[in-house]
């Protein structure tokens, strides 16, 4: 399974020769993301998270490309779809089979910004493939039930660290209750080249205790390519904005 890091809230996961992107919004470069995707998970409407456009010429250059989301995106979706695209409702519960990749959605709703902010639906989504696991919670803290990790320990955590729906101290306490072997920050369009080299401080390792590593938040504009690659447990050599799991199960 290999992951990269398009900006913002934008991954694509790659495995046995499956391109699953998950989030490609307008803060990230959503067209390069889509590309060659097979699939599309959107955790929920916020257009950070899910560029119509980028989206909608994809699905009409890419006419095998399946769109999953939560109704409220579906239903933004449905009267641009180009004829033939398919776009089709998740919900927390289920369960999606990506051709030897398996991602079980969860979360509900999307973490409270405001109180006078109505709250709207988000799901997350746990990706698991060659014994490995990764899990994009949207705009949220929601974690995985135990039944969900298969008693396993989650190995790469997409932690949102920028937004108006939280603060660094909440991401902090969440990675810290997941204990994930790798932490990638995400969600993080909003900070400056100071903010991205605070996270980095504060990410750490000496704030998120165990044996967690946490790769660098990555400014809009560096490059994407995948230079690093995650060798074995707590040992992470990275480039500027990708990571590599695993091949093999733990």
């Amino acid at each position: 399974m290999r992951v990269t890091f398009h900006g913002h809230a934008c991954v694509s996961v790659r495995h046995g020769g499956q391109v699953v992107v998950i989030d490609p919004g307008t803060f990230s470069d959503a067209a390069t993301a889509l590309r060659d995707a097979d699939t599309v998970l959107v955790t929920h409407q916020h257009p950070d998270h899910v560029d119509a456009a980028a989206l909608g010429a994809a699905l009409a250059a890419r006419p095998g490309l399946v769109v999953w989301a939560p109704e409220a995106v579906v239903a933004a979706l449905r009267p641009s779809l180009p004829e033939g695209a398919s776009a089709r409702v998740v919900v927390p519960g289920d369960g999606l089979d990506l051709g030897g990749l398996e991602v079980v959605v969860g979360g509900g709703q999307h973490a409270v910004i405001h109180r006078d902010v109505p709250r709207i639906a988000n799901v997350t989504y746990l990706v698991r493939g060659d014994g490995a696991t990764l899990l994009h919670p949207g705009d949220s803290f929601d974690a995985p039930d135990d039944a969900a990790l298969e008693g396993r320990r989650l190995d790469v955590l997409l932690a949102p660290v920028a937004a108006p729906w939280l603060k660094l101290a909440e991401t902090i306490d969440f990675v810290r209750g997941l204990d994930p072997r790798v932490v990638v920050p995400i969600h993080d369009a909003l900070l400056s080249a100071a903010g991205h080299g605070l996270v980095d401080r504060l990410l750490g390792e000496q704030r998120t205790g165990g044996t967690t590593r946490t790769g660098p938040s990555c400014p809009a504009g560096r490059s994407t390519s995948p230079q690093g690659a995650w060798t074995g447990p707590g040992t992470l050599r990275r480039g500027p904005c990708a990571t590599r799991t695993p091949s093999t199960g733990r």
